[in-house]
C-alpha cells in the first residue's frame, strides 16, 4: 500500500505533516514501526509504503491511523489558515492582531466549552476530529493518492461551511461588542458633561434583576427616565441606567452581593469615580 499526500509547495507545512505521520506508528507493536514517511522536495509530496498482512483489517488499521494524523493536521494547521483567508479575503480585515484574535474566537466557537473531565479539548473539536478521521480513512481505503488541498475543497464542503459559519459568528460578536463599547462611551460622556441633579442615589441590588433606587433621604427615586434603544435582553439593565442618567447623581452608592455581575459593571463603567460599591445594605 502506497499513500501519497500532496500539498502544493508549502514545505514547512509538509514537514510538520510528515512529522505527525511518522509519530503515528511510534510505540506500536507493528512491523511498520521502522517505516518512515519521506518528504520529497522535488514534487512536494510525502510518501510511505506499508507492508500489508494477509487480512483486510491491516489496511483499515493503517488507514485509520493515517486518517487520524491527517485530521489532527487539518485542525491544527489548515483550519487557522482557512479562517485567516476568510477574515482577510471575505471580510477584508487587514489588521493582523485583530485577525489573530478573531481566529482564536472562531476556533473557540467551533471547539465549544470543555467538560470538567476533559483537559482542554471541547466536544466540538473532538466531533470534528472524528468526522475528519472517518472521511480521510474511508478515502485512503480506496485510493493510493490523496491531494490534501483538493480533498478539502471538493470533499469537505460541510466542514468548510461549518468553519465559515464560525467565522461569521465571530465577526458578528466582535461588531456587537464594538457597538456596545461605543454606546458605553457615549453614556459615560453624557454623565461627565451633564449637570448634576441629585446629590446622591443608592442602588439597592439584591441579586439578578432585582433593583431599588433610593435618593439621598432613602426615599424611592421617582424620575422620568429617557428612552435608550437597546435589545430586549438588556431591558432591565437599560431601565436602571436610564433612571440613573435622569437623576444625574453627584455620588452613586451601589449596594450589591454581586459586584461582578454585568449590570453592576456596566453602571460602574458609565459613572466611573462617582460610583462606589458596598456589600451591605445601607443603614436606615
Amino acid at each position: 500500500m502506497e499513500v501519497v499526500v500532496e500539498y502544493g509547495n508549502d514545505h514547512s507545512s509538509l514537514e510538520r505533516l510528515a512529522g505527525m505521520l511518522n509519530r503515528t506508528f511510534v510505540g506500536t507493536d507493528n512491523p511498520v514501526d521502522s517505516v518512515q514517511w519521506e518528504l520529497s522536495r522535488e514534487d512536494g509530496v510525502i510518501r510511505c509504503q506499508f507492508p500489508l498482512g494477509p487480512g483486510p483489517e491491516d489496511k483499515k488499521n493503517y488507514c485509520d491511523r493515517v486518517g487520524r494524523a491527517l485530521a489532527e493536521y487539518t485542525l491544527s494547521d489548515q483550519e487557522p489558515t482557512l479562517l485567516r483567508a476568510l477574515f482577510q479575503n471575505r471580510f477584508g480585515l487587514k489588521d493582523e492582531f485583530e485577525t489573530d484574535a478573531l481566529i482564536a474566537e472562531a476556533v473557540s466557537l467551533l471547539d465549544g466549552e470543555p467538560d470538567v473531565d476533559e483537559s482542554w479539548m471541547g466536544r466540538g473539536r473532538e466531533r470534528r476530529l472524528q468526522k475528519l478521521t472517518t472521511r480521510f480513512s474511508h478515502y485512503l481505503e480506496d485510493h493510493e493518492r490523496l491531494h490534501l488541498d483538493g480533498f478539502m475543497r471538493f470533499r469537505l464542503g460541510d466542514y468548510r461551511a461549518e468553519v465559515q459559519e464560525a467565522a461569521e459568528t465571530a465577526i458578528e460578536e466582535r461588531l456587537m461588542e464594538r457597538q456596545y463599547q461605543e454606546f458605553m462611551t457615549l453614556l459615560k460622556s453624557m454623565v461627565e458633561w451633564q449637570e448634576t441633579r441629585t446629590s446622591a442615589v443608592h442602588v439597592l441590588h439584591s441579586g439578578g434583576h432585582a433593583f431599588r433606587l433610593l435618593d439621598e433621604e432613602m426615599r424611592p427615586l421617582d424620575q422620568e427616565a429617557p428612552e435608550i434603544d437597546v435589545q430586549e435582553e438588556q431591558e432591565e439593565e437599560s431601565r436602571v441606567v436610564s433612571r440613573l442618567l435622569a437623576a444625574s447623581p453627584r455620588q452613586l452608592y451601589i449596594h450589591t452581593p454581586e459586584p461582578e455581575s454585568q449590570v453592576i459593571r456596566t453602571i460602574i463603567g458609565i459613572f466611573g469615580d462617582r460610583a462606589a460599591v458596598y456589600p451591605d445594605l445601607p443603614a436606615h
